[in-house]
């Protein structure tokens, strides 16, 4: 396609049952698409879904599950495309994209052709924006700076129409080009290896101490205390749907765990836990340090490094580097810093049985 192709490409509006079964009509006979998803998380627990953007490389559909997310067809004929084995679907950078999908169809997109992984993988940066890999491999330019609008609101201005029409539009071809690149380097499965592993990622529920950082300095009774801590409020965000934050920070919960508080009155020192938490929520923080977890064993991930164990890890980190720079991609891509600190931890992880393990086996003995 020609850049203003790209530019013009026919969009439609799906916002009613006709749209949608002309939608799904269409994308029946196609064995690939490209997807995105604009969206609103700022005071919420969940993702709140804007807007679905889909994409054959010709046209672009713009789904709306505000209008549609009542409607029998919507999540059933989306859910069956996303989860078909034979279809390819094409992301960017899957972050949030993957929960917004599943909160509006029940379905994580699989398998996936992942934009910003393949690029990684023929010496592109870790983070390349679709915008900037777009303009360096198709010549296209995309104006970009939107994502962070209000994508609930109604109606959408055509300015953000555009902006999302054009973040879907140049998938396919993005893909088709990065497959010969991927091809010509012999890297086409060290891709497909990583976009199922972020598939089987999304599938995996993550133990919510462990998005705690410092969890780790926390002796073995306060940390007892913090995974009680962390599941309270785990459960307070998804039942109220506020962010994590809203009910209690990371630095405060470390804290509490820390202090062991008897009273809620003890709270009233903890400078990271806000009034209105410290006065809402306060019996309830103070209940969950009386019940610490009994059941539950520090994970590798958990288990402080000591200098020893600090200098392996830089050993490790040069290895990589050296690595790296022989493939030439960047040293994130092959083991991130907190990923070496497992196997200094004694763990092996998962990556290292795949293409990783055979770049890298020296870091296993």
């Amino acid at each position: 396609m020609t850049t203003d192709a790209f530019h013009d490409a026919p969009r439609q509006r799906v916002d009613d049952p006709a749209g949608l079964a002309e939608f799904l009509a269409a994308i029946d006979r196609a064995t690939e698409l490209g997807i995105d998803t604009e969206f609103v998380r700022e005071r919420t627990f969940h993702p709140q879904p804007g807007l679905i953007q889909v994409s054959d490389g010709r046209r672009v559909w713009l789904l709306d599950p505000l209008a549609l997310g009542d409607h029998d067809g919507f999540r059933a004929g989306l859910a069956d495309w996303m989860a078909d084995p034979a279809r390819i679907k094409i992301l960017h950078s899957v972050g949030e994209d993957f929960e917004v999908i599943d909160r509006v169809c029940g379905a994580i997109p699989d398998p996936l052709f992942d934009t910003q992984v393949a690029a990684a993988l023929i010496g592109k940066p870790l983070q390349l924006k679709y915008e900037t890999l777009a303009e360096e491999l198709l010549g296209v330019v995309f104006p970009g700076g939107l994502a962070r609008n209000n994508w609930l609101r109604r109606p959408l201005p055509d300015a953000w129409l555009d902006y999302a029409a054009h973040d879907v539009i140049a998938l396919p071809a993005l893909k088709a080009e990065l497959t010969e690149r991927l091809v010509a380097a012999d890297r086409l499965a060290w891709h497909a290896e990583d976009c199922a592993r972020r598939v089987a990622q999304a599938r995996t529920p993550v133990d919510p101490v462990l998005r705690i950082r410092g969890a780790e300095r926390l002796d073995d009774e306060a940390l007892a205390r913090l995974v009680t801590l962390a599941h309270w409020r785990d459960r307070q965000a998804r039942e109220r749907d506020l962010p994590r934050t809203f009910i209690a920070a990371d630095p405060a919960l470390l804290e509490i765990a820390r202090r062991n508080p008897a009273t809620a009155d003890e709270l009233r020192g903890i400078d990271a836990l806000k009034p209105g938490a410290a006065r809402r929520f306060g019996d309830e923080l103070v209940a969950c340090c009386g019940r610490p977890a009994d059941d539950w064993t520090r994970p590798a991930a958990l288990l402080p490094l000591d200098r020893e164990g600090r200098d392996e890890v830089k050993r490790l980190q040069g290895v990589v580097r050296e690595r790296a720079e022989a493939l030439g991609v960047d040293p994130a891509l092959l083991a991130s810093k907190r990923e070496l600190e497992r196997i200094v931890r004694g763990e092996r992880p998962e990556w290292l049985d795949g293409w990783r393990g055979e770049q890298l086996g020296e870091l296993t003995g």
